[in-house]
């Protein structure tokens, strides 16, 4: 046997090998899958402008029961989770649900300096106006961005700081299926996130309209 004809099983070998060495991750795709479609419908952006001068961007999405319980069972797809390990993180999502709302919120400012939606002394007042009243965030903490983050929320650019955002419930209960705006102001400008309308296309910050 030639020795072109004995490198042939062994080349074959090596590229089956291959395969499993090099798989597509992760499995379902960002975009793929109940949590894409849930994260989407419940997500919406807003850009501030200075004249021609892009100056910030907001993406929030609210994070209701519904929401919620999709990022679950997609982060235990991901990581393998137990039956047991879903059950709990399920547990801890309707727990956090039944005490108030939260956003996960992305923010990109052109000046870094204000960026600081979680300084005890931020610049921006963050606050839900729904049924002609205000709701106005009791907490914000930064986000990590780790892996899971970002490959829950893709929208979350490269210059973006990602924050938890949380308020107590309005009056008539849950904002999930209600017309409101989230609203992002300070002395620089304000954002409104109108959860009204319908949700659009997420565009990087990269590709921003002109305003």
């Amino acid at each position: 046997m030639s020795a072109s004809l004995r490198a042939a099983p062994l080349a074959a070998a090596l590229a089956l090998a291959g395969c499993a060495w090099f798989q597509k991750a992760p499995q379902p795709q960002t975009t793929e899958g109940e949590w894409a479609k849930a994260r989407d419908a419940a997500t919406r952006r807003a850009f501030l402008y200075d004249g021609f001068n892009h100056r910030a961007t907001v993406t929030a999405t609210l994070l209701s029961a519904a929401v919620r319980e999709a990022r679950a069972r997609r982060l235990g797809e991901w990581l393998g989770w137990t039956k047991a390990e879903l059950d709990a993180r399920l547990g801890q999502e309707q727990k956090e649900a039944a005490a108030g709302e939260e956003f996960f919120v992305s923010v990109y400012t052109a000046e870094s300096k204000l960026n600081d939606l979680d300084a005890p002394r931020s610049s921006w007042r963050v606050a839900v106006k729904v049924d002609g009243g205000d709701v106005v965030a009791t907490r914000v903490t930064a986000a990590d961005r780790d892996a899971n983050t970002l490959g829950l929320f893709p929208y979350v650019g490269q210059f973006d700081v990602a924050y938890r955002v949380l308020l107590p419930f309005a009056p008539g209960g849950p904002l999930a299926g209600r017309p409101f705006v989230l609203e992002v102001a300070s002395a620089a400008g304000k954002l409104s996130l109108d959860f009204g309308a319908p949700a659009g296309p997420l565009a990087p910050d990269s590709a921003v309209p002109p305003p």
